[in-house]
């Protein structure tokens, strides 16, 4: 069972993945071992699945980003099916299974606006299943 403490934890975690633990445990008002004990359970009930990294993607090279609009043929392949091969394209970052026009919302990065068209063009396109694509351009993250 997940408690307020937990909660916050996560929330703190979320913020910052690599803060210390004396840091979190001085800010939950507990003691190390305490925030220790209460990491690796929240790993265990995969209630944490993963630590990540949160990359400024203009210095590694891949600071244009459009989200694409995907429409799923079906008849071809299974939705789940197509949706892993289209997030195992290189620059996908993110994508979803959605509800109304569209099936599928992919984030993509890429170093230049002609890279993402050649990801969606030659890449994304070309995946059987795929019916139609929009792609919109992300100008600025005011949150991301």
């Amino acid at each position: 069972m997940v408690d307020k403490k937990d909660i916050r934890l996560v929330d703190l975690l979320t913020e910052n993945a690599r803060m210390p633990v004396s840091s979190i445990a001085r800010r939950l008002g507990l003691g190390r071992a305490t925030v220790k004990q209460r990491m690796k359970r929240l790993e265990e009930e995969h209630v944490i699945k993963r630590y990540t990294v949160e990359l400024d993607e203009e210095k590694v090279g891949s600071g244009y980003a459009a989200i694409v609009l995907i429409s799923f043929m079906p008849g071809f392949s299974p939705q789940r099916d197509v949706a892993r091969k289209i997030s195992g394209l290189k620059g996908v970052s993110e994508l979803h299974l959605i509800s109304g026009t569209w099936d599928m919302i992919a984030k993509v990065h890429a170093s230049s606006p002609e890279e993402i068209g050649r990801i969606v063009i030659d890449q994304l396109r070309s995946i059987e299943g795929v019916s139609r694509t929009e792609t919109c351009s992300i100008f600025a993250t005011v949150k991301g």
